[in-house]
Order: structure tokens, then C-alpha cells, then sequence
């Protein structure tokens, strides 16, 4: 029995660890598909489906061997087609900017545009493959598609964005000092602030100009850091792959929209991405670590989840790093050069613990609800476990959703709004079982896999179980750039082992599905959706940022008698964010308007997918006519064509100044 354990241990490290981890995960994912009948999250449903079929093309791939390579475009189309592209970016500029907005037609028109440069990307021969001219094609295209939506739309995008820039980087900006952010969790961590400011200042704009020259341009042109890191795994084709998918997700394309510190923290961990990829799998010297320690830092200052995420992903280079260390994992020793790079000089451990320990200082001295960052956090985990966590909070969701049964369209949007994040986790999963056999092994891709993995924990395991202290909703960008290129690394393998008609359909169906459902996707067209009925717009027009100042001169609220502005949200978040006082989600019950001084009411209402509040309490979205909403006993006070203010009272200030506006006229960067 005592050479049993020597025995095994031989046997294990004769095996390929790639097809036994995708047998297992193939195992896996049919054990977890019972989980339907107790989830309502869609996600946590459809993922063991995205592994049975991530499994099975792999071993599917594993036992071919593509002898006759990629089918390719006649020569007259390869050349074509980044001509094609092209024209339809300089056609999206003039077709938002002529309609005012991203339109269903433009997210048409973009979707064609998107599907023209993955085929490309697949299709193009090798000999009049171009990355640079690829590369160019899809920064515009990523330029473009985000940059309309900024230019086109009065004001901002999305809800934070009225806190941080309209209210605290304007007061910033006007009183030089950041005393605005004292009390708030922002206050030490004002990096945010300070871009969008410094870039206002120097450049001689407007805070809204300096916010998207600053933070805007940062997260359109940020694909170019995972084109680095990923040359660094796959070809120049399979890398520009991975920034295309990473420049047209509708999880990345939310926060170059809703600009918030959000963005500007995954701009700085794409940063620590590529320098960990150098550090673990190139000679790295002293400048990488200086870069890393400082972008470590800027993280820091600026998001305290993104400073999190970070410290997840460092954590992981270190796992990887001490996993490689185990010779059962050692990869042939022809290539064990490249694997193990100067690996065991890198001191990850003394990074996380820098990280680690600067990250708990600066948390101990933020304030948040009254205390500490850090002790808040603690209390708000502690008491999610003891009070809501447990799998009986899936089943208690899955009761509500029941009993407002969904209708055909937001069933179709729920599938549209996964398959953005599953199509690509569908090829991070081939990727990862890829790197997993012992001669494709390496610092860096084990570090990919599991910074996935840990993600996905964070993401999905932990709301399984109640617990939502991370906000998981934020999570899914970061995720997207190791799942991005982990896919490319997956797609190359099976572009190179699956048979030309499977490839084929593999690829033409990716090409044209994915840029379809990232451009209808709920994350990424938050400022016009493509379903307004059933998707909530978070963008306002001219006449209705207008009507926030306008209400506030003529009727303010008596806050300290806890008076609110009662209207729809997110409409609500600008009178509460950066308008003349506390506003809530009017609650429609007969009770409640009756006990409401102050409605406000907005066309939107009529057709649009705004929330309120019914008489349980609870979210609802109906159409409300201005009628229903402020009903016969009211008067109408204020009515600009598309805004009216109803009250209970006649008492308005005639005499106010109501030129001032939220930046509702102007619309020029």
C-alpha cells in the first residue's frame, strides 16, 4: 500500500490534464443543470449548457486535426472589406449625429460593421492579412460606437455619473478645493474627480468636455492594452479577435457610456493585466514593477471595487505562480525555458502584500455610512450572512418572478442579454482546458484561468447563496478582458485541430451572432435602448434636464419636513444627484398619490420602461398617462411640452430665474 500514493501520482502525471479537465467539467456542468428548477438567475442556467458544448467541442477537437486550414475570402473581398468597414464607421458618426442619437438603425448598421470586421479577422488570407490596418479598423469602430452615444446625448448617461460629475467634480472645478467629497467614500479616493477636472482646466471646456476627453477617450482606446497582452499567447489574427470582442461587449461599452470611476478602474486593470502577463511569462525588470506598483496605486485612488477586482487578479498571478512550482504541473522540459521565465525571482507574494496592505490603510481611513470603508464592508458581509444568505433566497426569487410572469419580448431580451457574456465564455472555457495539457502550460495562462474562475465566484457563487456585498453587476467588464483572451487562445486551437465545415459554422455563427446581441443588449444601450418598451433609458432630453432646474426654482421642497419631488426613476436620481432636492420613485398606488404633495411627470412615462413603486413596495413598470399620474385634484404648476409638475397645492415661485439648465442644450464635445 505505501507505493500506492507513487503509483497514482506516476499515473496522474502520465495523463493529459486537458481532456481530463474537460471530461470533468463535461461531468460537471450535467450535474449543475438541476440548478434551473431552483435559480432564477438566467446566467447560473445557461452556463452548464455553454460547458456541455465548450466540452464537447473540445474533445471533439482533440481527436481531428484540420489539415485543409481556414476557408478564406476571394482576394477582391479581402481587399474590400476594410474599405467597407471604414465607410460604415464614417456613416455611423453621420447617421447618430444626424439622428441625435444611437437609433435602432444605427445599432443595425453597427451590427453590420461589427460582423464585417470578425470576418475579416477569420477570413482574410494570410498573405493580405493587415493587423495594423485590422487594429485601426476596430479602435475607430469602438471609437465611434461610444463617442456617438456621449455627443449625441444631453447631459450624462446613467445614473452615479450626476454624483460624480455633474454635482462633485462641478463643485470641484468651481471651488477648487475637494471638500465636496468629505463624509463620502470618494474622499480618499479622488482620482476620478481630479481627471475629469484637471482635464476641464487644461484644456479650457466645459467638466461634461473634460469628462469625455479624459475618462471617455481612456475607455475607448483601452482595448489596445489586451492586443498587447495577448500577442504576447496567439497570432496577430487571434489577438485582434480578442480586442474586437473586448471593444464591442455590451459590458465594457456601459462603462465608456455611464463614465463613472467604474471606467476609469478598468482602464488601470487592463494596465496590471499586461504587466502581470510580463512579469510571470517575460523577463521583467525593474520598470515593470515600478508600473505596477503605480498603476496599483491609481486603482486605488479611484474605485475601491475596482481596487478589489485588482487585488483578485494579482492574487491569482500568485496561485499560478505557486501551482507551476509543483512538478506534476511542469510542463516537458524542451519547454520549461519559457514556462518558468524568471518566475521563481518575482516576488508576487511582497506585490499582493503591498497591494493588500496599502488597499486595508486607505479603506481604514475612508469614510462610508458613518464609519470606516472597510468596517462598514465587514458589517454589511456579516450581516448578509446572518439575515438573507441561503439558497432559499433562490427560491424566493424564482416565487416572485412567477407571479409576474414575463412577457415574450423580456424573455427574448433575457437570452439576448446572456448570450453577450456566454459566447464568449463558451471559447474561455475551450482556452482554458487548452492551457491546461502540461506543454501549453504557463505563469500567465494559469493565471487567466483561474482570475475566471475566482471572478465567476464572485459573480455568480456568492448571489446563489444571497450574499451581494460585491456588487457582481460591476464585475463583468474586468471579466472580459481574461475571458477575451483565453477565447482567442481557445478559437485558434479549434480553428487549427476541427475540421473546415465545423470551424466554418463555428465561426460564421459567432461572427454574426455576437455583434447582433451586443448591439441590443440591455448594458450596452442604456442611453437609447433598442427596446425602449422594455428597456430603461438612462438619458434624458433637452426639455427634460431643462424642467429639473426649472421645477426646483419655482417649488422647491422642504426637506426638513422630508418633503420629496415624486416622479419615475431613474428620472428621480437628477432631482436627488444634482438637481434641487430628494426625489423617489412615485409610489401609484390610490394611497400613495393621494399622500403625495409634488408629482412630476414626463412623456416617457407614457411608453418608456421607467420604474415605480406599487403598494407592496415593490418595482413596476407601467404605462402612466399624465392623467393617471397626477390625476383631476391637481394643479398643473409647470409644463414645458414634455415635462409637467402637478400639486397638490398652488404655491409656486412665479419670479424664479428659470434659465438655468443640466447641460440639456448642449450636446457638442
Amino acid at each position: 500500500m505505501a507505493g500506492s500514493p507513487g503509483r497514482f501520482y506516476g499515473w496522474l502525471s502520465a495523463q493529459r490534464f486537458d481532456v481530463i479537465g474537460a471530461i470533468l467539467a463535461l461531468v460537471l456542468a450535467v450535474a449543475l443543470l438541476p440548478l434551473r428548477l431552483i435559480a432564477s438567475n438566467f446566467y447560473i442556467v445557461a452556463i452548464p449548457v455553454a460547458m456541455v458544448i465548450a466540452s464537447g467541442l473540445y474533445l471533439l477537437a482533440v481527436r481531428t486535426n484540420n489539415t485543409e486550414g481556414l476557408p478564406t475570402f476571394p482576394i477582391w473581398i479581402g481587399r474590400l472589406l476594410p474599405s467597407v468597414t471604414l465607410l460604415g464607421t464614417a456613416l455611423l458618426v453621420v447617421l447618430g449625429l444626424y439622428q441625435g442619437a444611437r437609433t435602432p438603425a444605427f445599432y443595425t448598421l453597427a451590427t453590420v460593421v461589427g460582423a464585417a470586421i470578425f470576418l475579416q479577422i477569420f477570413f482574410t488570407r494570410e498573405r493580405d492579412f493587415v493587423p495594423w490596418l485590422l487594429l485601426v479598423q476596430i479602435l475607430a469602430f469602438a471609437f465611434t460606437i461610444r463617442y456617438v452615444s456621449l455627443l449625441t446625448t444631453p447631459g450624462y448617461t446613467g445614473i452615479d455619473v450626476w454624483t460624480h460629475v455633474a454635482s462633485w467634480s462641478e463643485t470641484i472645478a468651481r471651488t477648487h478645493s475637494l471638500d465636496v467629497l468629505e463624509g463620502s467614500k470618494y474622499y480618499a479616493a479622488p482620482l476620478f474627480h481630479l481627471a475629469v477636472v484637471a482635464t476641464s482646466l487644461l484644456a479650457d471646456v466645459s467638466v461634461r468636455n473634460g469628462l469625455f476627453l479624459s475618462v471617455g477617450f481612456g475607455m475607448a482606446i483601452s482595448s489596445i492594452f489586451l492586443y498587447i497582452t495577448s500577442r504576447l499567447f496567439v497570432s496577430a489574427r487571434w489577438s485582434l479577435f480578442a480586442v474586437a470582442v473586448y471593444a464591442m461587449s455590451a459590458h465594457t461599452m456601459e462603462w465608456s457610456i455611464h463614465l463613472i470611476p467604474t471606467g476609469l478602474g478598468l482602464v488601470f486593470f487592463l494596465g496590471v493585466f499586461y504587466l502581470l502577463v510580463r512579469v510571470l511569462d517575460v523577463n521583467p525588470g525593474s520598470r515593470e514593477f515600478v508600473l505596477i506598483v503605480f498603476l496599483s496605486v491609481a486603482t486605488i485612488l479611484t474605485h475601491q471595487i475596482s481596487a478589489f477586482i485588482m487585488l483578485v487578479l494579482t492574487g491569482a498571478g500568485l496561485l499560478a505562480h505557486l501551482l507551476l512550482r509543483f512538478e506534476l504541473f511542469s510542463p516537458p522540459s524542451r519547454f520549461r525555458s519559457y514556462t518558468a521565465g524568471s518566475g521563481d525571482s518575482v516576488s508576487l507574494t511582497g506585490l499582493l502584500a503591498f497591494d493588500l496592505g496599502f488597499i486595508t490603510f486607505m479603506w481604514s481611513l475612508t469614510p462610508y455610512n458613518g464609519d470606516t470603508f472597510l468596517a462598514t464592508t465587514f458589517s454589511f458581509f456579516r450581516v448578509t450572512l446572518e439575515e438573507s444568505a441561503g439558497l432559499g433566497d433562490l427560491a424566493g426569487e424564482r416565487s416572485a418572478a412567477a407571479a409576474t410572469a414575463p412577457t415574450l419580448l423580456e424573455q427574448v431580451l433575457q437570452y439576448i442579454d446572456a448570450a453577450v457574456f456566454l459566447l464568449v465564455f463558451l471559447f474561455a472555457v475551450v482556452g482554458c482546458f487548452y492551457v491546461l495539457r502540461r506543454r501549453n502550460i504557463s505563469h500567465a495562462s494559469v493565471m487567466c484561468g483561474a482570475s475566471i474562475v475566482v471572478m465567476l465566484v464572485f459573480i455568480f457563487g456568492f448571489p446563489m447563496f444571497g450574499i451581494r456585498t460585491f456588487i457582481p453587476q460591476r464585475w463583468y467588464a474586468f471579466l472580459t478582458a481574461p475571458m477575451a483572451l483565453l477565447g482567442a487562445v481557445g478559437l485558434a486551437y479549434l480553428a487549427r485541430r476541427l475540421t473546415t465545415p465545423v470551424i466554418l459554422v463555428v465561426l460564421l455563427v459567432f461572427a454574426l451572432a455576437f455583434p447582433m446581441v451586443a448591439f441590443a443588449a440591455t448594458e450596452g444601450t442604456i442611453d437609447n435602448p433598442r427596446f425602449e418598451g422594455t428597456q430603461t433609458k438612462y438619458s434624458y432630453n433637452a426639455a427634460e434636464l431643462n424642467a429639473v432646474e426649472t421645477i426646483g426654482e419655482i417649488r422647491p421642497v422642504a426637506e426638513e419636513e422630508g418633503e420629496t419631488y415624486n416622479t419615475d426613476h431613474p428620472y428621480n436620481t437628477v432631482f436627488s444627484r444634482a438637481g434641487p432636492g430628494p426625489a423617489v420613485a412615485a409610489n401609484i398606488s390610490g394611497e400613495g398619490l393621494r399622500n403625495t404633495e409634488t408629482v412630476i411627470y414626463r412623456d416617457y412615462q407614457r411608453t418608456g420602461a421607467e420604474y415605480f413603486v406599487n403598494e407592496d413596495g415593490a418595482s413596476v413598470t407601467p404605462e402612466m398617462s399624465r392623467s393617471e399620474l397626477c390625476g383631476a385634484e391637481r394643479h398643473y404648476a409647470y409644463d414645458n411640452g414634455e415635462v409637467t409638475m402637478c400639486t397638490a397645492t398652488w404655491e409656486v415661485d412665479t419670479d424664479a430665474d428659470t434659465g438655468t439648465d443640466l447641460g440639456g442644450g448642449e450636446t457638442d464635445a
